[in-house]
């Protein structure tokens, strides 16, 4: 058996309603090479672990489940324990509630990485639904790829489930555990690979639902956890100069977006907490 070109990593916990689609939109993909799926199912209550057992049983040769005796958390889950079982020369993300759209996605985005060895990442363009898969809104497609350098990955929203990377590094370094917002830290990690770019294509869904972890929350905390990320990514060793001085621009700059917002609400209290972040 050749190994997998591409592996695809997802996490879910309690996800009984979502999984199901989550994984189809990922066997669907038609490519001309071999994919994995390795899924860390965080010991749901529900009937998610069950709805994974199936799909394993009908695609025994991609969907490679790791499934947990005790809830370990969303980024131990992936960073930790779903990470270093990854094969690919390119990692894929998609979470548990969330789904991809287009059959094409990872072929189009491996044939990209492929002809493009000066890039690390690539991604796409996504919509959001509801919990009843209603859409809420969505990113207008482009056919013009968007190409970004190295500083620039520190600056521009990067969906993670649309992200495609090059696999850099083996495992995941420590320091990012304390990370609140992992993906915006794994994506500065690989700016000091490569650039990124934008392909255009709208390819997947993200969905906001009460269950999830970052959209239930107060869009105070949403912010506030966007600049200790970013301070805490500044504090790290592993960050050259060059890319710490984007980090302190993007810290500014969200200052300031995040304070205009609040003032513009009539909610100084929350500007404040923002000054003081």
């Amino acid at each position: 058996m050749r190994l997998p070109l591409v592996s695809v990593c997802i996490i879910t916990y309690n996800h009984e309603k979502y999984i199901r689609q989550c994984l189809e939109g990922v066997v669907m993909q038609k490519t001309n090479f071999p994919v994995e799926v390795i899924i860390g199912e965080d010991c749901s209550t529900d009937s998610t672990r069950k709805i994974i057992e199936e799909f394993e049983a009908r695609y025994p040769d991609i969907i490679k489940p790791l499934y947990h005796a005790a809830n370990v958390g969303g980024a131990r889950n992936g960073y930790e324990f779903c990470y270093p079982r990854l094969k690919g020369k390119y990692i894929a993300i998609c979470e548990g509630d969330d789904y991809w759209t287009d059959q094409d996605k990872l072929q189009k985005q491996v044939d990209f990485l492929e002809a493009n060895p000066e890039y690390i990442l690539c991604f796409h363009r996504v919509g959001s639904v509801d919990e009843n898969d209603q859409f809420i809104n969505g990113q207008q497609a482009s056919d013009k790829i968007m190409r970004y350098s190295r500083k620039d990955i520190f600056h521009i929203s990067i969906p993670t489930l649309s992200v495609v990377f090059r696999k850099c590094f083996e495992a995941i370094p420590p320091e990012m555990f304390k990370a609140k917002s992992g993906d915006t830290f794994l994506f500065g990690l690989l700016s000091g690979y490569g650039k990124a770019a934008d392909l255009g294509f709208l390819g997947a869904m993200y969905r906001k639902h009460s269950g999830g972890v970052y959209s239930p929350k107060a869009v105070v905390d949403q912010f506030t956890q966007a600049i200790e990320t970013r301070k805490l990514m500044k504090q790290c060793s592993l960050f050259a100069k060059e890319q710490k001085r984007e980090i302190n621009r993007e810290i500014f700059n969200r200052k300031v977006l995040y304070i205009k917002y609040f003032l513009k609400r009539y909610e100084p209290i929350n500007s404040f907490k923002i000054i003081i972040a």
